[in-house]
């Protein structure tokens, strides 16, 4: 995996692989934000991600969609907390964040 100094960088690169689509996390779906269609947790994973600081850059691939796309998610400070489903899909990633 790459190194990066910041998330412009991460999403500059992740664009050139053809993540260009963007997503939003609700709940334990994500909101695929150019179509406004909700992604169910068992239609996408994470290809790869990166942390940068307090954020952590995914890159999502939604197979049924045929869409890769980018999730920025803040991690919470006071606790280092990522959202439940995104750490079930590093877990299926094998990662440890």
């Amino acid at each position: 995996m790459k190194s990066y100094l910041n998330k412009t960088d991460v999403i500059i690169d992740l664009h050139k692989q053809g993540f260009t689509d963007d997503f939003q996390l609700v709940g334990n779906d994500l909101l695929w934000i150019q179509e406004n269609i909700f992604i169910r947790v068992g239609e996408f994973a994470i290809a790869e991600y990166y942390k940068i600081g307090e954020s952590i850059v995914f890159a999502i691939v939604a197979l049924h969609y045929n869409i890769k796309g980018i999730l920025l998610s803040r991690i919470k400070t006071n606790s280092n907390a990522i959202a439940p489903v995104l750490i079930k899909k590093l877990n299926e990633l094998n990662a440890v964040v």
